[in-house]
């Protein structure tokens, strides 16, 4: 007769159970916004900004990068930038982002720059909270 033996098959419903309870305390939307704090912190750092010093008013548009966190069922997504549908007062910003059909407003990505520099960090980082609360 064959055999095969599982061994920690219940620590690992343990850990499953754990990563359930995570999801519904709030904590893994935590984690996002900290993990995603490179990308959004380079993406500011790469916007263009207008010569002119703005004082009073809105201020620049790479100081108001929307921040936001979405939810659809069990899943979180963490996104910065601007919709297609923006009318906020940066709508402005997704020209800049994607360019326009006129030769005279090239795009200048900086939003795709910054996540693609900072996505593995990005990545690493929620990893490394998600452990953390885990205790792994």
């Amino acid at each position: 007769m064959a055999q095969i033996t599982f061994d920690g098959i219940d620590d690992m419903m343990k850990d499953l159970n754990d990563m359930a309870k995570l999801l519904d305390s709030g904590q893994v939307d935590t984690a996002l916004h900290e993990a995603i704090r490179p990308a959004y912190n380079q993406a500011k750092a790469l916007a263009p900004r207008d010569k002119k010093s703005r004082k009073g008013g809105r201020g620049h548009m790479a100081d108001n990068i929307p921040l936001k966190l979405a939810r659809e069922g069990k899943a979180r997504y963490i996104y910065y930038g601007w919709e297609k549908s923006d009318n906020s007062n940066y709508y402005y910003a997704k020209f800049v982002e994607w360019g326009t059909s006129s030769k005279n407003y090239p795009k200048q990505p900086f939003l795709y720059k910054s996540m693609k520099k900072e996505k593995n960090n990005c990545l690493n980082l929620f990893s490394e909270k998600i452990k953390g609360m885990l205790k792994l």
